[in-house]
Order: structure tokens, then C-alpha cells, then sequence
């Protein structure tokens, strides 16, 4: 066997690839496993360029420095890359490059045998990728954990437990740097920093009980190894999971919240009620009584020749159970004891003639009295004396809260429903005494000034007319009192 069979023979029955390069790079020969890997025939590999027809254009130059290199060495050198085939498959190779010499030493030609590891490395690759997603699972797993932890616990307030979201969220993704978040709800805004509006952004709606209320906004760094729009579509599925989520917290605090304020106003209702009760038993049975101490004490003014002395006292009697008698009458309307008797009626009227009852009151204090009605009021159902009793009761508190004069001001507007605005430019009240004037029997009054009724009968009067009052004041800038009746044109009726 000539020299030339035999270095054929030998190319074919090696298990791997074999060719042999020139000096340039070109192919001068190849192997039955080039030819079924490359899916060229030696006739049609013989003589061309090894880069240009195997190698990526992006890998070529570091191929060609590679192969150099190798030229430069005697010894066997190692190197990894890649061929592409004719069908556009990559093939990965492991090669062995050992450079051939002529007779004086000159090299002339690399011998190069390569291992296709392509299965290798693609089931490597492969298991990075599982790996990879094993671990983004883990820790989106341990995200929604983390956010049924603050769901399970009830105490906090809901701005709190939305924080805590806005930063766990970003520990979901592989750089948490990089992640920003932001839940919007109601007006109100939670985020961490750097959170952006450009279209690298993720946005999912809260909904809660089906309404929209928010929304739950992720953004990403962008960065040529992990671009941002790549890796949000990658976690759609899990940020659209950690919306619901927040939905649902969202929704349990409401409605503990919401739980939480029924059971004390059932609460306030029934103490009210018994309050009530307590209060008519106890009108009902100073009442008689007290008509009798007021009566003789008039039928004694009426004597002849009474001593001044006796004159005096007998005064403060009378002076005295009017005012008993005004409180039993307070009580009684507490206790709703005189059920209202609605007729239509015009606002405008009942209103100028309650301020007429106290004008005297208001001159004493100098306080003046200014009146500002629309006069296409419509007409509202009410009972005439009860509506009187409210202005009564809000001019009285109005010119005891300017002891040193102010202005007094009624006004009457129509917005669909008939609105009563009572202002004073008096002393305002402090937020915690704002919260409890509606409560019977609590006044910041001395002892003799008032019973702390006058506002909850108010309060009891509008309710019974279907009516809603608001009352807003602050310290030192005066109380305005704002009630609305339903017109008779409008049925809609204030909880």
C-alpha cells in the first residue's frame, strides 16, 4: 500500500472528523464524517476556504487567530467551535490541531481531528436552561409565599402591606437592581425607586370585586445581555398572578375594614337606642312634675304685693324649669318621641323664621345675621317645627362660638337636592372634638350652657327626613355645617 492509500484508509476508519488544512486555511482533504456532518462532498470541499464555508462571519476572525496560533506550535494544541452545515445546523466540534512538516522541517499543512459533541452540548445547555428556570420559579414561588404571609396577617394598615409588596416584588426577578415596581390605587402610589413609563414596562389592572381601582406597573433595566421587554414577557404570567393577588388583599382589608366600621355603628345604634329609651322614660317622668313647678310659680308671680325678695326667687323658678323644660324637650326629640309630621313646605321660610326666634341672641353677641337664599328653591317634604328646631339649634351653637361678635351666614342652594349651609366665623373646633359632636350628652360647654343635645338632635331630625349633614371646621377659622334634604323632585334617600 502506497503512502497515499494508506493515509486515506486511515482518514476514513477514524471515528470523528479529519481534514487537513493548508497553510491559507484552505480544505485539501476530509473524511467520510466531514462529508455526512457538513453535508458536502469532498469534491466540493476540496480547495475551499475552511472559514469562509464552515464558520459563522461573527466568529470568523477569532477563528482564523485560533488556527494561527496553531501554526506557531509544533505540539498538539486543543480547541472548541463550531461548523455550520450546508442545511444551516450548527455543528459543536472539539478539535485536536497538529501542524504537518515537510522533509526540512517547514511546516506546510494542520492536521485536524475533531469530536462532534453536539448532543453533549446541547443537553448541557439544555439543563442550564431547565436549571435556569428552576431557579426563577423558586423564586416567584417564594414571592407569592412571601405576599400570602402579609395577606395572613390582617393588622396592618393597608398603605403598609401594599409597601411591603412594591418592595418584595423586585427579589422575583434575577436582578432586583434593576426591577422597579409601582402599585397605583385609588389616586394613592406605592414604588420603589427608578420606576419608569417607556415601553420597557409591564402594567396589569387591579381589579377588585370586579371594579378597576389601580394598577400594578413592573419595569426593567434594559441591558444587552437581558433585555427588559424579553424578560417581562418571560414573567406575564406571573406578574398577572401577583396582581390577583394584590386584588384580593386589597379586597380582605376592605372588607374587614368595612366589617370592622358596621359592628360600631351597630354598636353606636344600639347604645343610641338605649340612650333613647333611658331619655324619654326620664322626660316622660320629670315632665308633670316640672309643669307643676312652673305653673304654681306663675299663678305665685301673679300675687299682689310680693316682696321683692320673693319676686326674685320666684323668677329664678320659672327661669330655671323653662330651661328644664327646653332640655325634656331636647330629649324628647333625642328620643324621637315626636315623630315628624312632613308636609312640602319652602325651606327659605322655615329658615328665615328660626334665625328671626334667636336674632335677639345675635345682637346681644354682636353677631350679625346675613341670609342668602335661592329663591327657586324647590319645595321639600319636612315637618315645619322640626326643620325651625335644627337652624334653632345650629344658630344657638354659631353665636356661642363668637363671644366677641362675628357674621352668622345661611345659605340655601339647590343641587339636585335642597342644600342648608350654616357658617360662623367663630372659634372651630379641634379634630377629636369634631368627631364626637353628633354623641348625646357630650358638649365642651360649662355645665350650664348646654346639655350636649342640641347637635344630636340635629344629627336625628336630618336622618329622619332622609337628609345627609356634614359639618367641617378647624380651629380658629369657624365651623360650616352643610345639610342636604331630597327635593321633591329627587327620591334619593341618605343612609
Amino acid at each position: 500500500m502506497n503512502l497515499h492509500n494508506y493515509y486515506e484508509t486511515v482518514m476514513q476508519l477514524t471515528h470523528g472528523i479529519v481534514v487537513t488544512l493548508d497553510i491559507k486555511g484552505r480544505i485539501i482533504h476530509g473524511n467520510s464524517e466531514l462529508e455526512f456532518l457538513s453535508g458536502y462532498t469532498m469534491q466540493e470541499l476540496a480547495g475551499r476556504d475552511w472559514f469562509e464555508t464552515f464558520i459563522p462571519e461573527e466568529d470568523r476572525e477569532a477563528a482564523r487567530h485560533a488556527i494561527t496560533d496553531s501554526f506557531q506550535e509544533l505540539d498538539i494544541s486543543a480547541f472548541a467551535g463550531v461548523i455550520s452545515a450546508r442545511d444551516g445546523d450548527t455543528v459543536y466540534v472539539n478539535w485536536n490541531l497538529k501542524p504537518l512538516t515537510d522533509s526540512n522541517g517547514e511546516i506546510i499543512s494542520l492536521l485536524c481531528v475533531g469530536q462532534d459533541v453536539t448532543n453533549l452540548i446541547l443537553r448541557e445547555k439544555g439543563l442550564l436552561r431547565e436549571r435556569y428556570s428552576l431557579i426563577e420559579r423558586n423564586r416567584e414561588l417564594d414571592c407569592l409565599y412571601k405576599i400570602s404571609q402579609i395577606m395572613t396577617s390582617m393588622q396592618p394598615k393597608l398603605a403598609s402591606m401594599l409597601d411591603q409588596v412594591v418592595h418584595l416584588l423586585p427579589h422575583a426577578f434575577k436582578d432586583p437592581a434593576r426591577t422597579h415596581v409601582r402599585i397605583s390605587l385609588d389616586g394613592e402610589t406605592w414604588k420603589t425607586v427608578g420606576i419608569s413609563e417607556d415601553i420597557h414596562s409591564f402594567a396589569e389592572p387591579l381589579l377588585v370585586n370586579e371594579e378597576h381601582r389601580g394598577m400594578l406597573t413592573v419595569s426593567v433595566d434594559n441591558s444587552e445581555e437581558h433585555p427588559s421587554p424579553a424578560i417581562l414577557r418571560h414573567k406575564k404570567g406571573f406578574l398577572v398572578m401577583v396582581a390577583k393577588q394584590v386584588s384580593i388583599l386589597i379586597g380582605k382589608k376592605e372588607t374587614r375594614r368595612a366589617k370592622q366600621a358596621l359592628e360600631s355603628q351597630l354598636r353606636q345604634a344600639d347604645r343610641l337606642a338605649k340612650i333613647g329609651q333611658f331619655s324619654a322614660g326620664v322626660a316622660h317622668e320629670i315632665n308633670e312634675p316640672l309643669a307643676n313647678i312652673l305653673g304654681f310659680a306663675q299663678l305665685a308671680l301673679q300675687t299682689p304685693k310680693l316682696p321683692e325678695q320673693a319676686t326674685n326667687d320666684l323668677g329664678n323658678i320659672v327661669d330655671s324649669s323653662l330651661h328644664a323644660r327646653e332640655i325634656i324637650r331636647k330629649l324628647m326629640f333625642f328620643s324621637r318621641q315626636f315623630p315628624p309630621q312632613k308636609i312640602a313646605v319652602n325651606l327659605n321660610e322655615l329658615v328665615d323664621q328660626a334665625l328671626h326666634i334667636t336674632s335677639a341672641n345675635a345682637k346681644r353677641s354682636h353677631v350679625e345675621v346675613r341670609c342668602e337664599f335661592d329663591e327657586a328653591l324647590p319645595h321639600i317634604m319636612a315637618d315645619p317645627q322640626h326643620i325651625k328646631q335644627v337652624v334653632v339649634n345650629l344658630a344657638a351653637n354659631a353665636i356661642q362660638a363668637m363671644p366677641d361678635g362675628g357674621t352668622l351666614t345661611a345659605r340655601t342652594v339647590d343641587k339636585g337636592d335642597v342644600y342648608l349651609i350654616v357658617e360662623d366665623t367663630g372659634s372651630g373646633m379641634k379634630q377629636d372634638t369634631l368627631k364626637q359632636i353628633f354623641s348625646p350628652f357630650y358638649t365642651t360647654k360649662d355645665v350650664d350652657k348646654g346639655t350636649g343635645l342640641g347637635l344630636s338632635v340635629v344629627h336625628g331630625i336630618v336622618k329622619a327626613h332622609n337628609g345627609f349633614i356634614q359639618v367641617n371646621s378647624t380651629q380658629n377659622n369657624g365651623t360650616q355645617v352643610e345639610i342636604a334634604f331630597p327635593s321633591q323632585r329627587n327620591t334619593t334617600v341618605y343612609p
